[in-house]
């Protein structure tokens, strides 16, 4: 019986090394695991710390800074309405009055001291430009007041409003650090997983790569045995003997001028399953050997020319 010539593709190799590689992911995954469960909770606890701290700005914005802040800001508020603005002027009015007041008395001393007679029309004429004087003192005192008053309204504004800013931006800072640290702890976490996830790719990737190159070699030979079957059969003399190129074999006699067995047989491959009446190449070795030739592709040829007989085809019931 002759078997068939193109071996069956071997994975041992392939699989010894899917296997180490799958044997090296478990044992890094069992090497990572207790230092990544040990970031991952030390990430916990800074995520619970971070929480903590924003809360306590939050706390201490809500029960510190936002009474006074409240209270700040009603004060400026008060400090730039229009009643502030007239009390203030008014304020600088009747200082301007005292002023001018304590300034006319002096005058009145001093004109008396010298005999000025206080209803003469000099008299009457300086009164009349202190009054004046008074007037215009009393308007710019009013004026500026009331300018004053305003701007001090806006800078208390100003200032209230800055008061305890920052913290509402620290509180949501805070927050979003401690949600990093949560973020960060779970792909910790995660990461040994992962890695051992890879590791099975990787293996699984080199096992399919390796079976698809022994596949593709494989198919490849079958092709080429295909190929010299198909080139020898009919060829003048020399003809594809070789057992491992045959199947379907029965023997059927021998032949009578030479006693080698003869057999049917079909070709591996051959899609139409014809069979042949002929001999196997390593028999006639031991009887004619200069009858058998060796191809490149070392497989054996049978010169039947040289045996005194022919290879034909025939219909096997």
């Amino acid at each position: 019986m002759g078997g068939k010539s193109q071996p069956a593709p071997d994975y041992s190799g392939m699989e010894r090394v899917a296997r180490e590689q799958l044997r090296f992911s478990q044992q890094q995954y069992q090497d990572m695991k207790p230092i990544v469960q040990q970031i991952a909770g030390q990430q916990m606890a800074a995520q619970d710390q971070q929480m903590e701290q924003a809360a306590d700005y939050y706390q201490y914005q809500q029960e510190t800074f936002r009474p006074l802040e409240q209270g700040l800001v009603a004060d400026a508020q008060n400090f730039d309405t229009e009643a502030y603005r007239q009390t203030q002027a008014g304020e600088a009015s009747a200082a301007a009055a005292r002023a001018f007041g304590t300034a006319r008395e002096s005058n009145a001393r001093f004109q008396a001291a010298r005999g000025v007679n206080p209803n003469s029309g000099a008299a009457r004429g300086a009164g009349l430009q202190t009054q004046l004087q008074e007037a215009a003192m009393r308007a710019q005192g009013m004026t500026g007041a009331r300018n004053q008053a305003q701007q001090l309204g806006y800078a208390r504004k100003l200032d209230a409003a800055g008061l305890g800013r920052g913290l509402s931006g620290a509180s949501t800072a805070a927050y979003g650090g401690a949600t990093n640290a949560g973020s960060q702890a779970s792909n910790v976490a995660q990461s040994a997983g992962q890695n051992y996830q890879a590791g099975l790719a990787g293996a699984g990737s080199t096992y399919g790569n390796m079976a698809s190159t022994q596949a593709s070699v494989f198919s490849a030979g079958l092709q080429a045995q295909g190929e010299m079957i198909g080139g020898a059969v009919g060829a003048a003399g020399a003809y594809f003997s070789d057992m491992r190129l045959k199947e379907n074999v029965s023997e059927i006699g021998k032949d009578a001028y030479t006693g080698l067995n003869l057999y049917h047989f079909s070709y591996i491959n051959d899609p139409d399953a014809t069979m042949y009446e002929g001999v196997m190449a390593q028999e006639v070795l031991n009887f004619m050997p200069e009858a058998v030739a060796l191809t490149e592709d070392g497989f054996f040829t049978v010169n039947y020319n040289m045996l005194g007989m022919e290879m034909k085809q025939v219909e096997v019931a």
